[in-house]
C-alpha cells in the first residue's frame, strides 16, 4: 500500500503491543494479543509523479509503460513495470535485473538478526536460502482455476493472469510477462541506534523479533545503503530487494507496529530509484497470514504495479489490511493475510493472493483469467466505492 499521505508502499503492517525503547538500550515489548493491521507510515517518497514518469520516458529507471483507465467520467493515469499488454508487440516480455540484498540488523547490546544464518525458527535452511529457492525467484509452471498460466515466477504468473485477455494463448500478446533476473549481493550490516530500536519476544531463533523505526531506516537506505551498492551493479534501472529475517519496523512510535515490508522510490541525479524491503517471517508472531514469503510476494507485486507509488485509483477499502479508504494501485493491500500454498523443492511457501487491475478500475468483465478479480478468485466482483 501507499502509506501516510501518499508515498510509501507498505506491505504488511500489523499491530503489536507498544514497544518503548529506553535511552540506554532497546527495551522488550510486552507480549499481548495482536491487533488489526495499520497503515499510516509517516514517511514519504522523495519523488513526484512528473519526475517518475519523466525518468520512465528517458529510460533512466526500470522499464515502465504509462496508460490510463476510465471509470465513469474520470480518467486515471498509471505506470506499471513492463510493456503495455493491451498494445500488440513483437516482443511483449520484459526482463528486469533485481538484486537480493540481505540485511544483517544489529543492536548495540549484541542482538543480531542475520538472514544468512540458520536458526531454530527453521533448522532446515536460512531465510536467505529459502528466499533464493522460493517462487519469487524460481520459475515453475502455474495453473490457476484449471487454466495453465504459463511458466515463470509467481509475480510473473500473477501479471499474466491479471491481463489474461491479452496474455492468453489467443490474445494479442501471448508472450507478455515480467521476469526478474535475480542476483544475490553481499550482506549489508546495519547498526541500529538505540533510540531507533525495539524488540518483542517470540518463541524461536534468538527469541526476539527485532524492530527499527521506519522513519530512520528508510532514509538510511536511500542516503547510505543504496548508494554504497552502486559498485555491485545496483542502480536506477535495477530493483534492489532488501531481505530481513524476523525483523520489522515500527512507524515513528512503537505503538505503531509492525511493518513487515514496503516498497518505495526516490529521485536521484541518474533517475528514479525504486526498491523494496521485506521480512522473511518464520517468527510465528503474526499467524499463518504472514508466513515465509507472503510479505515479500506482496511487495514485489506492488512494486511491479505501482513502482513509483503514485498510481491513482477510485477510492476502495474496508478489506484486507485496510480499515478505511485508499485510492491507489497497491495490489497486495486488499488481500493482506490471504495466502495460498506452493511447494518448491520440498518446502511449502505461502505467496499472498493479489487483487487484479480490473478490481481497482471497476471493469466488467474483468481482464483477468476466468474473469476473476484476484488471482485465487477470492474477489467475485470489482471494488465498491469507499466512503
Amino acid at each position: 500500500m501507499i502509506g501516510g499521505a501518499s508515498a510509501l508502499g507498505i506491505g504488511v503492517l500489523l499491530a503489536l503491543p507498544a514497544a518503548l525503547p529506553a535511552a540506554a538500550a532497546p527495551s522488550p515489548i510486552k507480549a499481548v494479543r495482536l491487533g488489526h493491521a495499520l497503515y499510516d507510515v509517516g514517511v514519504h517518497a522523495r519523488i513526484t509523479q512528473a519526475q517518475a514518469r519523466a525518468s520512465a520516458r528517458a529510460g533512466t529507471t526500470v522499464p515502465e509503460y504509462t496508460a490510463s483507465a476510465k471509470v465513469g467520467a474520470k480518467s486515471y493515469t498509471y505506470s506499471i513495470v513492463g510493456k503495455n499488454p493491451a498494445i500488440k508487440s513483437s516482443n511483449p516480455a520484459t526482463t528486469v535485473t533485481a538484486e537480493i540484498v540481505p540485511l544483517i540488523m544489529k543492536f548495540s547490546n549484541g542482538d543480531t538478526w542475520d538472514p544468512t544464518k540458520v536458526d531454530s525458527c527453521d533448522p532446515g535452511a536460512s531465510a536467505l536460502t529459502r528466499t533464493q529457492n522460493s517462487p519469487i525467484v524460481k520459475s515453475q509452471a502455474w495453473k490457476w482455476g484449471g487454466t495453465s498460466i504459463g511458466t515463470g515466477q509467481v509475480t510473473d504468473a500473477y501479471q499474466r493472469a491479471d491481463f489474461w485477455k491479452y496474455a492468453q494463448p489467443t490474445g494479442i500478446n501471448p508472450k507478455f510477462g515480467v521476469t526478474l533476473t535475480f542476483k544475490t549481493l553481499k550482506p549489508v550490516t546495519i547498526n541500529v541506534p538505540n533510540a531507533q530500536a525495539a524488540f518483542a519476544s517470540i518463541g524461536c531463533g534468538n527469541k526476539l523479533l527485532g524492530l527499527a523505526n521506519i522513519n530512520w531506516l528508510d532514509p538510511f537506505l536511500q542516503k547510505t545503503v543504496i548508494p554504497s551498492l552502486k559498485s555491485q551493479g545496483v542502480g536506477t534501472t535495477t530493483f534492489p530487494l532488501f531481505v530481513l529475517h524476523n525483523f520489522g519496523e515500527y512507524v515513528g512510535t512503537t505503538s505503531q507496529c509492525c511493518v513487515l515490508g514496503y516498497h518505495n522510490t526516490y529521485n536521484t541525479a541518474a533517475g528514479a530509484q525504486t526498491y523494496g524491503l521485506a521480512m522473511y517471517d518464520n517468527s510465528r508472531a503474526f499467524g499463518s497470514g504472514s508466513s515465509d514469503i507472503s510479505a515479500m510476494s506482496h511487495e514485489v507485486a506492488e512494486w511491479q504495479n505501482d513502482p513509483d507509488t503514485v498510481n491513482p485509483t477510485p477510492s476502495w477499502g474496508h478489506t484486507g489490511q485496510v480499515t478505511g479508504c485508499q485510492n491507489n494501485l497497491e495490489v497486495g493491500d486488499p488481500l493482506s493475510g490471504t495466502t495460498f500454498t506452493d511447494k518448491v523443492g520440498g518446502f511449502t511457501y505461502h505467496p499472498q493472493e493479489l487483487a487484479f487491475f480490473s478490481w481497482f478500475y471497476h471493469q466488467k468483465p474483468s481482464l483477468g483469467v476466468h474473469g476473476w478479480y484476484s488471482d485465487q478468485d477470492t474477489f467475485k466482483t470489482f471494488a465498491s466505492n469507499c466512503t
